[in-house]
């Protein structure tokens, strides 16, 4: 009987010292599936390429993006569900929609500041191409970058990743940290900065409100504004050129956008604080 109890003491000993999955440590184990996933998946696509199939346009936009991600999701969804740690059921809760307004002009403004650090950044011409392939005007185009991209990544990132590291840190360094993964999943060294941002933003909102309806709101928002301007204006590499503005404007706006993200801020704070 004393061993017995010994074991079972030791058991939740074990259960309590146990981190939440994910931890820092297994969510760069999530991005090395990510990369094994996705080049698992590159081999019959890769086949259906040499029988001159094409398989970067249409539906294959589409389904190239999603079919990796959804494996992924589940993988990992498994393993949060499996540790003891994670105690909630993965729920899509509302938000107050009092708050809808105030999001808006955040991604607006974040959409003005990311395009302006994004401008100091040069992508090189591969990249440019990629994205307007990808931003094409047409209905694959706009299920892959404003529907099922916000849908996947706020699941993956902010339902799982975020959730698990707010389980095991404190919160602004789980953020910071699930934003990191959110930037490196991109694959894309020159969208690091501006992704790591507006996954900042989307997880302080995630941290507060726990609600994943109000992370792909503001995820389709951002991507719908980015897929309307590469459509309408395709010639144009950032959104000075677009607005046709110089260097003193530029700054003006960008001071702007950070100062109402900024007031955005506190008045989240002051809403939150009085909601408690």
């Amino acid at each position: 009987m004393k061993e017995m109890f010994s074991e079972t003491e030791a058991d939740s000993l074990e259960v309590a010292q146990r981190k939440a999955y994910p931890s820092i440590h297994q969510g760069w184990g999530i991005i090395g599936i990510l990369l094994l996933v996705t080049i698992g998946y590159a081999i019959p696509i890769g086949m259906l390429a040499f029988f001159n199939i094409d398989v970067q346009k249409g539906p294959f936009q589409l389904v190239n993006y999603v079919i990796p991600l959804i494996i992924l999701i589940f993988i990992t969804r498994r393993w949060w569900k499996n540790n003891p740690r994670n105690t909630e059921v993965l729920t899509l809760r509302s938000f107050p929609l009092v708050l809808l307004p105030a999001v808006i002009l955040m991604t607006c403004a974040l959409v003005i500041f990311t395009s302006e650090i994004g401008s100091w950044i040069p992508t090189p011409d591969f990249m440019d191409e990629f994205f307007k392939d990808m931003l094409a005007a047409n209905i694959w185009g706009f299920l892959t970058v404003v529907v099922a991209a916000p849908i996947l990544e706020e699941l993956l990132i902010r339902g799982i990743v975020l959730d698990g590291l707010l389980r095991n840190y404190s919160p602004w360094k789980a953020i910071i940290w699930s934003s990191v993964f959110f930037a490196v999943m991109h694959l894309n060294p020159w969208q690091f900065i501006t992704a790591m941002i507006m996954g900042v933003a989307i997880g302080y909102l995630y941290w507060k409100t726990k609600s994943l309806f109000l992370c792909m709101f503001i995820h389709a928002l951002n991507n719908g504004i980015a897929f309307y301007l590469m459509v309408r204006y395709s010639s144009s590499s950032d959104l000075a050129h677009i607005l046709n503005v110089g260097i003193v404007e530029r700054a003006g706006l960008f001071v702007a956008a950070a100062l109402v993200i900024f007031g955005l801020y506190r008045y989240f704070e002051n809403y939150f604080k009085k909601s408690r």
